[in-house]
């Protein structure tokens, strides 16, 4: 009897190691997916603080030249201003020309507006007027279904 009794001790020990072997290499492998998850997002900070520095750069670079651009044209409408002064005196202008103020033209055709009604408000109109579903669908080309639900939905509401 004593002998059984140790076998058993002797198996439930070996079963308890085991399944501590087995957490415990359950543990390890969390910690190691969680150290790469965390290295991972590490290197995509570090790419992303990489393309935010790049991208400050081009845009500190694309104003500079925006910048260069307009001081450029700013410099060539002074030139072309200039050069326009020097060619046209104040005295060559034409002050002849008539300064009326603005008249509207007075033959304009008068259009009327044309109001279509929708096809909820053509059936709505005929079912008011005692048409029944198929005579209201004949009449405007519709299911009769189609006419059906527009008439529940006006129900409704």
């Amino acid at each position: 009897m004593l002998y059984l009794l140790l076998l058993l001790s002797f198996i439930i020990h070996i079963v308890t190691f085991v399944i501590i072997r087995q957490l415990k290499l359950k543990q390890d492998m969390l910690t190691t997916t969680e150290d790469n998850v965390n290295q991972q997002v590490k290197n995509i900070e570090d790419t992303l603080a990489v393309y935010l520095v790049e991208l400050k750069e081009e845009n500190e670079n694309f104003v500079k030249q925006v910048g260069k651009l307009n001081d450029n044209k700013s410099v060539n409408n002074k030139n072309k201003q200039e050069q326009q002064q020097v060619r046209q005196p104040v005295a060559e202008f034409d002050t002849s020309k008539d300064t009326t103020e603005y008249q509207p033209i007075s033959h304009v055709e008068q259009v009327e507006d044309v109001v279509e009604r929708s096809t909820t408000a053509s059936v709505l109109h005929l079912h008011e007027k005692g048409h029944t579903v198929d005579e209201i669908a004949k009449k405007l080309d519709k299911g009769k279904t189609e006419v059906e639900l527009l008439l529940k939905f006006q129900q409704k509401k």
